[in-house]
């Protein structure tokens, strides 16, 4: 029988499978409920990827934990960060980069609830904040290069094995981190409006980091690499994904192909409007697909427009492992779910996008003997 990584590979190419994947991602759960000493008995000394194993479920090598198979350097920039504590946000992480041309600051801040959890910090100060920081940006990118950490990249793909699958990470596509990382979504589309051509600028220069990470990649022991993620239908929507997204998707996907190498996008948001750019600029898996009722997409609907040009990983809204449900609420769900995706071609099983920290465990296992009695028939 075929372990979790080839089956998912086989998944992901549309290929038979000898029974339909689940593999999904628990660390949000996983380190809450370990650090505040709330883990089930039976795991209370066992890793995330142990637990996964006794389990059943696939592991997943992304997200919190993973090992990137690249690292940033700076050069001529110097970083400095501080922590500060606000009485009512909490602790902020403030970093300074300190150009040529000027200092730029960025001030993150992570959400009391995820405290005890693996989560990112969210950014509530970026980096540019006006015109005069144009150049101090544009150096701070030139000068940031990308370096090889593939050594230990493959140790981590070595001690998943056949129990899972590493996905490596591009981050973020390059108008996506301006978006995300650098000026934030408002900043970016006002500095697009009035000073184009210094915006595409500084996109020029992260799309030449970006394909110095994508030719990287090329030498990964894997099967699917990560381009981008994390879009939504407001903040992205088709004209401009069309505009500053599709192309290098496109690019990527020509790039990867010819390296035996699939397209994945981590693809948590609401979507719904996109779905078809996604498969028209030739992604081919998205993971964390996350439908109602945390977004407004439509499971069979998707399968419909997606038609076997487009996998499906995910299926299963967090939100309902949670009590916000009943348990018949919750079965019924997967039962509608199981219904949607038949014969469960082109799909793998998975959460949109975490098992969130208020889940409750008895969900968990239950679902696992849901698709333990659904796996080898699809039906």
């Amino acid at each position: 029988m075929m372990n979790q990584r080839d089956c998912a590979l086989a998944a992901m190419r549309g290929q038979p499978v000898d029974y339909i994947p689940f593999i999904a991602r628990m660390e949000l759960w996983f380190y809450y409920h370990r650090n505040r000493g709330t883990l089930p008995p039976a795991y209370r000394q066992a890793t995330l990827y142990e637990m996964a194993r006794d389990m059943g479920i696939g592991v997943t090598g992304m997200g919190a934990g993973a090992v990137p198979y690249y690292t940033l350097a700076y050069r001529d920039v110097e970083v400095v960060s501080h922590h500060e504590t606000d009485a009512n946000r909490g602790v902020h992480t403030v970093t300074e980069y300190r150009t040529p041309y000027g200092t730029l600051s960025s001030r993150e801040v992570m959400a009391e609830e995820l405290n005890d959890a693996v989560g990112g910090a969210a950014r509530v100060e970026f980096p540019f904040k006006s015109e005069a920081d144009y150049d101090a940006l544009q150096f701070l990118i030139e000068h940031t290069a990308v370096v090889d950490n593939m050594d230990a990249f493959g140790r981590y793909v070595d001690a998943i094995g056949g129990d899972g699958i590493a996905i490596p990470m591009c981050g973020h596509l390059p108008a996506h981190q301006l978006m995300i990382d650098y000026m934030g979504y408002e900043q970016f589309y006002l500095e697009w409006h009035d000073h184009p051509a210094r915006v595409e600028l500084l996109i020029d220069a992260l799309t030449a980091q970006y394909r110095e990470a994508m030719q990287l990649v090329l030498t990964c022991p894997v099967g699917a690499v990560q381009v981008g993620s994390n879009y939504d239908e407001y903040m992205t929507p088709p004209r401009v994904f069309e505009r500053l997204f599709a192309p290098l998707y496109r690019e990527a996907r020509a790039l990867l192909s010819a390296h035996d190498k699939l397209v994945m996008v981590h693809g948590d948001g609401e979507m719904k409007q996109l779905l078809q750019s996604l498969r028209d600029c030739d992604v081919q898996v998205v993971e964390a697909f996350t439908p109602q009722p945390m977004t407004s997409i439509d499971v069979a609907k998707t399968r419909k427009l997606w038609h076997g040009r487009v996998v499906m990983w995910g299926g299963v809204a967090s939100t309902v492992l949670t009590s916000v449900y009943s348990d018949a609420e919750f079965e019924r769900y997967i039962e509608d779910l199981f219904a949607a995706v038949a014969p469960g071609d082109h799909f793998i099983l998975g959460f949109g996008d975490n098992v969130p920290t208020d889940a409750l465990f008895h969900r968990l296992q239950r679902l696992i003997v849901m698709w333990d009695q659904w796996k080898f028939t699809g039906k």
